[in-house]
């Protein structure tokens, strides 16, 4: 008897006489003691009258593939802290947002830096200290930002110069 698998088909279908009911004769598979792994068929959508819908063809929208790509690559928390920053005067209102800015991000802490242009503001923006969080955690989420380091104005008095006065030096009454 042949090993050629063809051979043995076109035996058994000679012997059948060309039935189509005649069983097919096995043949032995080279991967003999491998479990056999069959995909899984994607079934696609279809249109009413049963074509086959194409729409998962269209362009998608670029916030759904830009969002994508920002959980691909793991910066959601850097993107969500961008999104405060740009988003301030909505967070704190725009009489707050013309005397405070945040500044800085410190990642490992989670801690948003704020600076506010007088001692006052700086005063009063610690007082609603809570409020804010409470916002930035709507807004970005309750693992993005866990304390707020409120500063005051950064104003360096010159060291030498012509505008360097002697007397009691910095005090915390910049206006």
């Amino acid at each position: 008897m042949a090993t050629d698998p063809v051979a043995q088909a076109l035996a058994a279908m000679k012997k059948a006489g060309g039935s189509p009911q005649a069983e097919l004769p096995l043949v032995a598979s080279p991967k003999k003691n491998k479990k056999t792994t069959f995909r899984k068929a994607t079934r696609y959508k279809t249109r009413m009258d049963g074509r086959l819908d194409r729409s998962y063809r269209d362009p998608k929208r670029f916030g759904a593939l830009i969002g994508r790509e920002i959980k691909r690559q793991g910066w959601q928390q850097r993107v969500s802290v961008a999104r405060i920053m740009n988003a301030w005067p909505e967070l704190v209102g725009d009489k707050i947002a013309e005397h405070t800015r945040p500044v800085r991000y410190e990642e490992e802490a989670q801690i948003l830096v704020i600076e506010c242009d007088s001692t006052p503001w700086t005063t009063q923006l610690r007082y609603m200290q809570t409020v804010i969080l409470q916002a930035i955690a709507k807004r970005a989420g309750e693992d993005v930002v866990a304390q707020l380091r409120i500063e005051g104005p950064n104003i360096r008095r010159p060291k030498y110069g012509k505008l360097r006065v002697q007397g009691r030096g910095p005090r915390d009454d910049f206006g």
